[in-house]
């Protein structure tokens, strides 16, 4: 029964190491290694456990190699595995924070690692006519690192990130499916006493090349099905971007006409009330009369609007540009690209806690057939980057989409974008050329 014990546990461990092994684009939680040992030290005891209440229950020793009394027996076993694999997931959800789908997927892609190994070691010992007990666990834990070593390779190049594909629910049910199909065929025949060498052969080939299927599934989820994903998202953005253009032009607009009504009725104002009263009412007033003139009325749209925004933060806006320039682009574009730039300035900079240094600046130049635009703003910290972009720390499932729109849209136009953060400085060009020109 203590040999059982041992295999059992052993196998706990070699998938429990699989799924970590598979764990490179999931986050841990705080104190990560005493979740991981407090779940592994609960887990094992209830292995000990579930074998001890089975000799209870049955008044036999549980054995966990060839053999049974049955077809009960054999789907206790069955059960057992599963068991098993739910404490490895449970482990996994105790140590890392992602949705409990993304860990499910990495943890059949685990058992799979963990099954194939472990059929690989029974043909190599089974080749090699290996009876000793010890030496088939060593030769099974070998097997393991080395498919877990692969599978970890494999993962990184292909970058095989969960988060955020398609399809990811359905794929990891269809190979939870197959896998347990295959673990629970492997079960029934190792009880077999009867099956022949050949039939062993068969089994294991089966086993290994159903495990690597599945892994060959769980590892299609890669850059196409997030660039897939993202640019769903993308489109959606723009989408609601395009209705909050039109919201916010007709907003400006209303404020425009009340400002200029209030400015004539602030005039015959002054003959009645005392001077500095009248200025403070008038001062307030300019303040919604930040209309900005670019020779283009939707970007005057954007900047008049985030200028509101800035002088409610206390944020100094200067702005020296030509809008006339960009007439080659749409008006849901202009508003998307340079709402979402000065939106990303905004943030960057709203939290710097001295205000003389809440700067931002946008201008733009025509040089030849090209037009480009600079932007630069202050911040604090540090800045990450992945693909030459900026990210938003702490939640990398939804980064960067404002970036990203950024160059969809200027690479639609044939152009490209710059991104650089140093001294305290960022910096945004963006280069368009003029075909026209």
């Amino acid at each position: 029964m203590i040999s059982s014990i041992v295999s059992i546990t052993l196998m706990f461990a070699e998938i429990l190491a699989g799924e970590i092994a598979l764990s490179k684009y999931l986050h841990r939680r705080r104190q990560y290694v005493v979740r991981l040992a407090v779940g592994i030290a609960v887990c094992i005891e209830l292995i000990v456990l579930v074998s001890m209440l089975y000799g209870w229950a049955t008044g036999a020793i549980f054995v966990y190699g060839a053999g049974s009394d049955g077809i009960g027996d054999s789907a206790f076993k069955f059960a057992y595995y599963l068991l098993v694999f739910a404490l490895t997931f449970a482990c996994m959800t105790i140590c890392y924070s992602d949705p409990p789908w993304i860990i499910l997927f990495y943890c059949s892609g685990g058992y799979a690692m963990q099954h194939l190994g472990f059929n690989a070691a029974s043909m190599i010992c089974r080749a090699a006519g290996v009876s000793i007990v010890a030496v088939s666990w060593a030769t099974e834990v070998l097997a393991c690192a080395a498919v877990f070593a692969v599978g970890r390779l494999l993962l990184t190049v292909l970058g095989a990130d969960a988060a955020g594909a398609r399809g990811v629910r359905g794929k990891t049910l269809v190979c939870l499916a197959v896998l347990f199909v295959c673990v629970g065929l492997s079960r029934i025949t190792i009880d077999d006493s009867t099956r022949s060498s050949l039939a062993f052969w068969a089994e294991s080939l089966y086993a290994v090349i159903s495990c690597a299927l599945i892994l060959g599934i769980l590892f299609s989820i890669s850059q196409k099905d997030k660039a897939q994903s993202d640019a769903a998202v993308m489109e959606e953005l723009l989408r609601r971007e395009k209705e909050q253009f039109e919201l916010s032009k007709e907003n400006i607009d209303m404020i425009n006409i009340k400002c200029h009504d209030l400015k004539h009725q602030i005039a015959s104002l002054r003959s009645v009330a005392d001077e500095e009263y009248v200025r403070e009412i008038e001062d307030a007033v300019m303040i919604y009369d930040a209309t900005v003139k670019t020779g283009n009325d939707i970007l005057d749209v954007v900047l008049t609007e985030k200028s509101l925004l800035c002088e409610k933060n206390h944020i100094t806006l200067t702005c020296v540009m030509d809008g006339g320039s960009l007439s080659f682009m749409s008006k849901s574009d202009i508003y998307s690209l340079f709402g979402n730039a000065l939106s990303n300035a905004i943030e960057s900079v709203r939290g710097i806690a001295d205000r003389d240094r809440r700067c931002i600046s946008i201008t733009s130049r025509v040089s030849g057939r090209f037009f480009s635009v600079h932007m630069e703003n202050r911040y604090e910290g540090c800045v990450e980057f992945e693909d030459g972009l900026p990210v938003t720390r702490g939640d990398r499932t939804r980064h960067g989409y404002g970036m990203r729109s950024i160059k969809h849209i200027v690479e639609k136009y044939g152009g490209s974008v710059s991104v650089t953060a140093e001294n305290g400085v960022f910096s945004l060009d963006l280069l368009f050329p003029l075909s026209g020109s």
